[in-house]
C-alpha cells in the first residue's frame, strides 16, 4: 500500500510541479510549457506500449525488435501531435537518446516485476538527482524522463502486492487501489517544500525519497515472497505483467 502511495505520488508530483520549474527557474513562457508536460505523459505511454509487448504470444526475436520499435513509435506520435498543435518540437529531438535507458531497463528486467521495479526506481533516483544538479535542457529532460521510469511501476507493485494472498486477493487489491491517494497528497507536499527554503528545483528530493522506498520495496518484497515459494525470476514461458 505504501509502495502504491509513493509511486502514484511521485508520478503526479513530478508532472504537477514541472510547469512551475520551467517558468520560474528556466524562464520558459507559459504558452511554451505545454509540449514539455506533453512529453512527460508521452514518456509514460512509451513505457506502457513497450511493456505491452509481453502480453502477446510472439517469438523472442519479434519481442526484441518491438521493444526497440514501440517507444519510438510513441515518441513519433508525440512529435506529430505537437506539430499539429503548432508547438516547436526542435528542443525534443535529443530525447530519443534518453529513451534508450527505458529500453535497457526493459531488457535487464527480463519480465521480473521485482527486478523491473528495482531497475526503474534506481533510474528514477538518478534522473531526479541529475535534474536537481544540472541546468538548462539537461535538467528539464532529466525531470521529464521520470515519466519513462514510472511507466510500468503500477503492474510491478500490484503483482508483488497481491502475490500469495489467496482468498484475501480481492481485499488486498481494493486496499492497493485506495492508495492512489498519494497522487493527491504528495504533489501538495512537494509544492510546500518548493515554496520554502529548498525552492522548486530541489523540492524534487521528495521524488528521490519515493523512488528510494520503491527500490527498498522491490528488494524486500522479493525476499518475502521467495520464503513463500514465489519467485518471479524463475521463467516459464514469455508473457508480461
Amino acid at each position: 500500500m505504501i509502495a502504491i502511495f509513493v509511486y502514484v505520488g511521485v508520478e503526479v508530483a513530478t508532472a504537477s510541479n514541472l510547469p512551475n520549474y520551467l517558468e520560474k527557474d528556466l524562464g520558459i513562457q507559459t504558452k511554451n510549457v505545454a509540449p514539455y508536460i506533453s512529453l512527460y505523459w508521452a514518456s509514460l505511454m512509451m513505457g506502457r506500449w513497450t511493456a505491452s509487448i509481453g502480453a502477446f504470444n510472439l517469438k523472442a526475436g519479434a519481442k526484441k525488435i518491438l521493444s526497440f520499435f514501440m517507444p519510438y513509435l510513441a515518441f513519433t506520435v508525440f512529435i506529430i501531435v505537437n506539430k499539429i498543435a503548432g508547438h516547436d518540437v526542435t528542443p525534443f529531438y535529443y530525447y530519443p537518446v534518453i529513451i534508450l535507458a527505458l529500453i535497457l531497463g526493459n531488457i535487464l528486467s527480463r519480465d521480473s516485476p521485482a527486478r523491473m521495479l528495482l531497475i526503474y526506481a534506481s533510474m528514477g533516483i538518478i534522473a531526479l538527482c541529475i535534474g536537481m544538479l544540472a541546468t538548462g535542457s539537461l535538467s528539464v529532460f532529466a525531470f521529464v524522463s521520470v515519466g519513462l521510469f514510472c511507466s510500468t511501476l503500477w503492474p510491478c507493485i500490484f503483482t508483488l502486492g497481491i502475490a500469495g494472498l489467496g482468498k484475501h486477493t480481492n481485499e488486498g487489491s481494493s486496499l492497493l487501489v485506495m492508495m492512489i491517494l498519494g497522487g493527491a497528497l504528495l504533489p501538495v507536499l512537494q509544492g510546500k517544500i518548493a515554496d520554502g527554503i529548498l525552492g522548486i528545483k530541489h523540492s524534487y528530493i521528495v521524488g528521490v525519497l519515493c523512488f528510494a522506498y520503491l527500490a527498498f520495496y522491490a528488494i524486500r518484497a522479493k525476499a518475502l515472497l521467495k520464503k513463500q515459494g514465489i519467485d518471479y525470476d524463475i521463467k516459464t514461458t514469455g508473457g508480461g505483467h
